[in-house]
Parts: structure tokens; sequence; C-alpha cells
């Protein structure tokens, strides 16, 4: 995905004098955004309706993108619970407090929290605060794919795979587990996305899960070797979880969620010792780190990719290959 264009040049906003305001800007502007096409052009009543009808249609798929994503984010807290309490994943919805059944308003996404301030209005007792995180998040990450992407394939897979991520992270983070059925599912979903994903391509997807499995692979045993006396000083499941992130990214993009994402779980780990939430031997998620960093180059990862010169990366490897 490109770079977002600035709707209207910097130095047309600057022309307005000081004191007024840009509104006779606004038509300049609506144009900009929906045709792509140079601002000159004379502006007519019949141009105008279409930019504001297109900008009105755009919003409504946004709206609707969003609804979409609080819903998946609500799917995704129910999955989470009933994989780790191992219950059937279908069944009516009760209180994960005392079991008792829901009632369709309390079980509305964000919603049902807001209007219960937070703690269930049968049992009294407290709600998680990462519920409507959770579902906050999808329907705030699903309407931005949307508006960098457009309607199309790559956004349905992109969405998938955000909530698929989503979904291991929260299992890891609350329950400190990756289950190997939504690794297996999240794979299949993300070789089939590589045929509609050309910046990924079949290629790319299988030669970024070799990269990713390989190199955790290798961390896995060296840290059985290194930490002995430690159970799993590197879970099997982040390995596993890994090969599953290659697949969605694809090279050479793998590679900087692989170098961000240390780099998120070693800032949290600073913050949980600081706030003596956590001490030095204690259980960090580290799966939690390696998807929100796979989460940010699903959304938007050119300027990550740049900074990191990963384009520079492929050349090279495509130059020493050719060579």
């Amino acid at each position: 995905m490109g770079a977002i264009q600035p709707a209207v040049d910097a130095t047309l906003l600057l022309s307005v004098p000081a004191g007024e305001t840009i509104l006779p800007l606004l038509p300049l502007v609506l144009c900009r955004i929906v045709t792509e096409e140079s601002c000159s052009r004379s502006i007519t009543p019949d141009n105008l309706i279409t930019a504001l009808g297109s900008i009105c249609l755009s919003l409504v798929f946004a709206v609707t993108a969003a609804l979409f994503g609080l819903v998946t984010g609500f799917i995704i807290n129910v999955l989470a619970i009933r994989l780790a309490a191992d219950k059937p994943l279908l069944g009516k919805f009760s209180c994960t407090r005392s079991a008792h059944p829901l009632k369709a308003w309390q079980a509305l996404p964000l919603l049902g929290y807001l209007l219960q301030h937070g703690r269930c209005s049968e049992c009294g007792r407290t709600l998680s605060f990462s519920y409507p995180v959770t579902e906050l998040a999808t329907g705030v990450l699903f309407p931005a794919l949307f508006l960098l992407e457009g309607w199309g394939a790559p956004l349905l897979f992109h969405c998938a795979y955000v909530a698929i991520l989503l979904l291991v992270l929260v299992v890891d983070l609350r329950h400190r587990d990756i289950y190997l059925s939504v690794i297996a599912a999240g794979s299949v979903v993300a070789l089939a996305g590589s045929f509609f994903l050309p910046e990924v391509g079949l290629a790319g997807a299988l030669i970024g899960a070799g990269v990713a499995g390989g190199f955790f692979m290798v961390a896995y045993l060296f840290a059985r070797v290194l930490f002995p006396k430690i159970d799993e000083p590197l879970g099997l499941g982040d390995v596993f979880l890994a090969l599953m992130m290659g697949l969605m990214l694809g090279f050479p993009n793998i590679v900087g969620a692989l170098v961000i994402g240390p780099l998120l779980a070693g800032a949290a780990v600073i913050l949980l010792l600081v706030s003596r939430k956590r001490g030095l031997g204690d259980f960090i998620p580290y799966g939690v780190a390696l998807c929100a960093a796979s989460i940010i180059f699903v959304l938007y990862p050119g300027p990550f990719a740049e900074a990191l010169r990963l384009p520079a990366l492929v050349s090279l490897l495509s130059g020493i290959i050719r060579f």
C-alpha cells in the first residue's frame, strides 16, 4: 500500500489570507479526494454533487466495516473464552463470571459493556476490560483497512488476518497459550490469500514462512540448551505462530515483523518491571508482541519497510541469487 497523499496541496491552503476560512476551497478538496486528479479542472454543481455523494458512500462503507469489526471483536472474545475453557464453540452466550444466560442487549459488542457500566447487570461481578478493548480494536482496524485499500479481495483477507492474529493475541495474553487449531486455520487462510495478494504471492508466502519458522526453531532449540532449568523458555507455539506470520506477510515484510516484535516485547518487559507488575523470570507472552507487529505490517507496512530498508534487502538477495 502506498503512502496516503494529502487531499490538497499545502501551498493552496497557505494562500488563504489571514482571518479568512478555507471554506471556499472545499470543492477543490472534495475534487482531489474523490477523483485523485488535478484540482485545476473547473468545478461544476454536478461535479460537486458527485464528489459529495462519493464521500458519503465511502463513509457508509467505513461505518459498515466498523460495525462488522465490532461483531468480529465479539466473536474473538467468545472464541477465546470457549477455547480456553474447552467448551463447544457454538451455543448460547452466558456470563463468564456466574454462567447465567446473557440477554441479547448484554451481548451487544461494546454497547453491552458500556450499558452495564463494566459490571454484569445480573450477578454484579466485574467484567474484564479486555472485552471492549478487543471489540474496539477490530472496530477501528477494519474501517482503517477499508480507507487504505477500498473494497476487494485484499481487504477481505487482511481483515481475516487481523482477526486471526487478534484471536491468538487475546488467548496468549489472557491464558498464556497458543492453540494449534487456530494457527492451522490461519495458515490455510494465509495460503489462500497468497493467490489474491500480488505483493505477497505464493513464493513470497512460503519463503516468509521458512524464514520465520526457521529462525524461531533455532531460537527455540538454543533456549532449551541455554536455560535447561526452565520448563519452556520459548514456547513451541511461538514457532508455529511465526510460520503463520510468514505465510501472511510474506518476504521481506516478515523480517520487519521479526524486528519490530522483539522491540515491542522488550518495551513491554521494561514497563512491567518498572511498574513492578512482573519480576525477573516471570512469564512474558512473547506471542502478543509478535501478533501486534504482524498487525502493523498488515495494516500499513510501507513506512516500516522503508525504515528497515526491506526493499534493499530484497535487491541484495536477488543480486546474490542471480550471481
